[in-house]
């Protein structure tokens, strides 16, 4: 049996690092020899598997201090492979976290509290490889809809107003009798909403 390298080794760094240096020499490692870069290279799915285990190992602050004080004796019977990550995305999210922590909205798991979680945003951005190498930060433009200033919101043209829906009589909801029973369901016309918009803004 193979006998395994000292996990600093493998990640380049001193056993002084910071959790910071762990993830920059991570992740250029994982860049360079995942699985996905370089497809049927058993050599290179080794130097990732080895990579991927000694982050494991070294970014988790219990594993760390055992393997700091034991070596790789200290490890036995913990889980740890070196198969975790099994796509690239999974590496990004990872290292990088989860991108709700970017726009400020909190963890219900961890119990803390914050402003409710809204949907999740996708933000198409082009980078170079050698600005996640070296964990470059980009700001960037998020759009967002904002309240029409001619309408206020309402969608009806200037000087009307949205009407009672007259398949509703405003409910939102129309029911229809079949013998013993009454279905209900959600008006058509209105979508639910209970008001219909016969002149729409056009702002």
């Amino acid at each position: 049996m193979t006998e395994k390298r000292d996990y600093y080794e493998v990640l380049g760094i001193n056993q002084s690092a910071d959790l910071d240096q762990i993830k920059k020499a991570y992740r250029k490692l994982a860049i360079k020899y995942h699985p996905d870069k370089n497809p049927d290279n058993s050599a290179a799915e080794g130097k990732f598997k080895e990579a991927t285990e000694a982050y494991e190992v070294l970014s988790a602050p219990e594993k760390r201090q055992k393997y700091d004080q034991f070596g790789h004796a200290g490890l036995e019977g913990m889980d740890i492979s070196g198969h975790n990550f099994r796509g690239f995305e999974d590496i990004v999210n990872n290292i990088f976290g989860d991108f709700g922590d970017l726009f400020g909205f909190s963890d219900s798991r961890h119990g803390q509290s914050g402003p409710k979680r809204g949907r999740n945003l996708q933000y198409d951005l082009e980078i170079d490889l050698e600005d996640v190498v070296e964990g470059k930060t980009t700001e960037i433009n998020i759009p967002r809809l904002e309240t029409c200033g001619t309408c206020n919101g309402s969608g009806a043209k200037p000087g009307t107003q949205p009407q009672v829906c007259p398949e509703c009589t405003g409910r939102g909801k129309v029911s229809m009798q079949s013998g013993f029973f009454s279905v209900t369901r959600t008006c058509a016309r209105c979508g639910g909403q209970g008001r219909v918009i016969l002149n729409s803004c056009k702002t």
